[in-house]
């Protein structure tokens, strides 16, 4: 009884942990993001990654086998992660790492509670509604849409940033979905080594061993994404989505904004719009109503 109760401390310890990383990575990416194309990016990234799991697959797993059927949730996470990487470099460089990381993070958990819900037939009751709403509301807060033109809003990095945030949420269910045939270590594994083939086919003509000449600050952010970010970050995303669920390890996303706002302050020197972070308080909170209630239903009576 003393293990099952000290298990999911530790995994929400760990996936705290993991999302301080992820906030980091904003910054990280937007450094990154000047140098190069998205694509030459992301081969790199998922080329890192790729090689710094296989040491892990090896201890954890001793084994690289996988059925048909987690086969094919590999080839839909590959598509889904190299789209949101795309996403997520496009949108840093046109616009902030402060920006990016609270609209994608604040507005992922509520996108993937909506997509989870329609697709295992959840019925909404009032205070879920009301969350959904709110978090609505925050969502445009953020946008400042009353503020831009279609235009506008496409230049500073926001729609890339919304679209990164519905690829993301679909990314959560397919891993969900996917701990039943492999482990998270697997399936980050192979998603990245697929994920690298795919980013391979579109450089090949591209100048992507340039990157070698790009210096240490490109080379010092590259391997954070790859290996801190993404090599324990998301397997540890992955690993409690598979276990807690998809809605419940999707609220814990909430944790990236504050780090991404910290760490653009802190390395960038980005000034966040007061629209940012009132959005991003008013989506904390809706997201907050939505998994309170979910708790109290979850309660004996």
């Amino acid at each position: 009884m003393k293990e099952q109760i000290r298990f999911p401390v530790r995994v929400y310890l760990l996936l705290a942990l993991a999302m301080v990383t992820w906030g980091v990575s904003w910054s990280s990416g937007k450094v990154v993001s000047v140098y190069t194309t998205p694509e030459i990016i992301m081969f790199w990234r998922f080329l890192i990654t790729s090689l710094f799991m296989i040491p892990a697959v090896i201890f954890f797993d001793r084994n690289f086998k996988i059925n048909q059927r987690a086969a094919l949730y590999v080839l839909t996470g590959a598509i889904l992660l190299t789209f949101y990487n795309y996403l997520f470099f496009r949108g840093l460089f046109y616009g902030l790492a402060g920006r990016g990381g609270v609209m994608v993070t604040t507005l992922n958990p509520i996108i993937t509670f909506f997509i989870a819900s329609f697709i295992f037939a959840h019925r909404f009751n009032r205070h879920e509604i009301a969350g959904l709403l709110l978090g609505l509301i925050g969502g445009m807060i953020m946008l400042r849409l009353n503020s831009f033109s279609f235009a506008e809003l496409a230049d500073s990095g926001n729609l890339y940033f919304v679209s990164a945030a519905f690829v993301w949420a679909f990314m959560t269910i397919v891993s969900q979905k996917s701990g039943k045939d492999l482990s998270a270590i697997k399936f980050t594994f192979y998603i990245h080594m697929l994920s690298t083939l795919i980013n391979f086919i579109f450089i090949f003509h591209e100048p992507w061993r340039d990157v070698v000449d790009y210096g240490s600050m490109f080379w010092f952010n590259i391997f954070y994404m790859a290996v801190i970010a993404t090599s324990f970050g998301t397997t540890i995303y992955f690993m409690a989505s598979s276990r807690l669920g998809s809605k419940k390890s999707s609220s814990f996303i909430f944790i990236v904004p504050l780090s991404a706002l910290l760490a653009a302050v802190l390395f960038l020197n980005e000034k966040p719009h007061w629209t940012l972070v009132s959005g991003g308080v008013i989506s904390l909170g809706a997201v907050y109503l939505i998994n309170y209630q979910k708790k109290m239903k979850l309660t004996p009576a």
